[in-house]
């Protein structure tokens, strides 16, 4: 999920900026003069335009998703029901700043928060979420433990105007598919890696300085860092609220048969109004992100769903997206943690 922020005035885009905007959502890290060449603008246009989309708030920064079980860690998706407004505060207040939690989002419905942690195993889990909860009352919390991303999207295809294409193909460069042997994670790596999550605009000057190396050694550590999996990809965080679209979310646990379970995942992935999907280890199978313009569109979504898998859906749960607080693709804590073990 990525920022979903109020806005009053809704941002209007032209071809050109849609056409822009498709080619930061394939590669937000790829060269403004890519971006120009394949859409028939100038570098400058494209400087501008995308200036434009920063000061109305469509842009709103940008990550680079990490392959966290690369370097050892898992990602526990915890849904709290809690009905103390004091404590939700506390809670929400000792997230913000819990260094190994990722990701942050308020709901209204059953469970009012989903809080991400990412940690080696299941006891520093255990002490991490511990240090969250201590002295809190809470009615219901549902932890989960993400497994298999099913899709994960920036924005649908759906989503995007019709466009007439250019005679040009795309140039963007997508990240690297060649895979090689397995690379023991060097220091400089995982410094890359945190800093490009937080930003995937950041320059290889800029990572140099901080890292206090040449200019080019940090190509060569990202391309390897592409190579062998660690980085997935580098996307836009998009406010969706100024384009006219919500996000909320569904819990979903089956009756599991193998042929149902394929069906349901294939449709997940071609449905059109997905966002993310991931299956889980827990009580919910499923955790879905649906983007909709609104929410009748959003539940034609849900009934869509209801009656193509009614045969096996067990039962399902319905959050509405609030705001997100925090969301990044790496914990700060993996950083300190790296550094000790160095």
């Amino acid at each position: 999920m990525r920022v979903l922020t109020s806005q009053l005035e809704l941002v209007s885009l032209d071809a050109k900026d849609w056409r822009i905007l498709r080619e930061i959502i394939h590669n937000y890290r790829q060269p403004l003069s890519s971006i120009a060449k394949t859409c028939l603008l100038s570098r400058q246009s494209v400087e501008y335009r995308l200036k434009m989309m920063h000061e109305h708030n469509l842009l709103r920064g940008s990550r680079t998703v990490i392959n966290i079980q690369k370097l050892g860690y898992k990602s526990y998706h915890i849904f709290m029901e809690v009905h103390i407004p004091s404590q939700e505060r506390e809670i929400i207040a000792r997230a913000q700043h819990a260094i190994f939690v990722n990701a942050l989002i308020v709901y209204s419905g059953k469970y009012n928060l989903e809080i991400s942690i990412m940690a080696k195993n299941e006891q520093e889990f255990l002490q991490y979420y511990h240090q969250l909860i201590e002295g809190m009352r809470m009615r219901d919390d549902q932890i989960l433990i993400l497994l298999q991303t099913i899709c994960s999207e920036v924005l649908p295809s759906a989503y995007f105007p019709q466009l007439k294409e250019k005679k040009t193909a795309s140039s963007a460069t997508s990240v690297s598919n060649k895979t090689t042997s397995d690379k023991k994670i060097m220091p400089h790596d995982i410094q890359i890696l945190h800093a490009l999550s937080r930003d995937a605009s950041k320059t290889n000057l800029s990572l140099a300085h901080e890292l206090g190396v040449s200019k080019d050694t940090v190509p060569y550590h990202i391309k390897s860092l592409e190579q062998h999996k660690y980085i997935l990809s580098y996307r836009p965080v998009v406010n969706y609220a100024s384009l006219g679209l919500m996000i909320n979310s569904l819990l979903i646990k089956l009756n599991y048969t193998s042929e149902g379970i394929t069906r349901f995942e294939h449709y997940l992935k071609n449905q059109g109004s997905i966002l993310w999907a991931t299956k889980t280890v827990g009580y919910y199978d499923y955790i879905i992100y649906v983007i909709t313009r609104n929410l009748p569109e959003f539940h034609h979504v849900i009934n869509g769903i209801k009656e193509q898998f009614e045969d096996i859906i067990k039962t399902y749960e319905i959050l509405f997206a609030f705001e997100e607080l925090k969301y990044n693709f790496m914990a700060d804590s993996i950083l300190e943690e790296k550094k000790k073990e160095d």
